[in-house]
């Protein structure tokens, strides 16, 4: 088997202690960045590669920090656009 077989299945075992270390140590770390992050190789290498990334020039990857929850509609937005909006 090679490395990105092992990869593979480390990541179908996310309970294993040591993924379970690896997620909670890189959610704090990305916590600390800026919200639009460039970073210098994928995470996933294994999953990059299936999806078409090479790591030469020109490919660049960028970590962009996404809400929690659902899309949340302006309250302002809602009584301008519906004439029958009433508070």
């Amino acid at each position: 088997m090679g490395a990105y077989k092992y990869m593979q299945e480390l990541w179908r075992k996310k309970q294993s202690d040591v993924m379970r270390f690896l997620l909670r140590l890189r959610c704090w770390y990305f916590r600390q960045l800026n919200t639009c992050h460039r970073a210098p190789r994928p995470l996933r290498p294994d999953k990059a590669r299936r999806l078409g990334y090479r790591a030469k020039q020109g490919y660049v990857i960028y970590r962009i920090r996404v809400r929690r929850g659902g899309r949340k509609k302006q309250l302002c937005d809602l009584q301008n656009s519906c004439p029958s909006w009433r508070p």
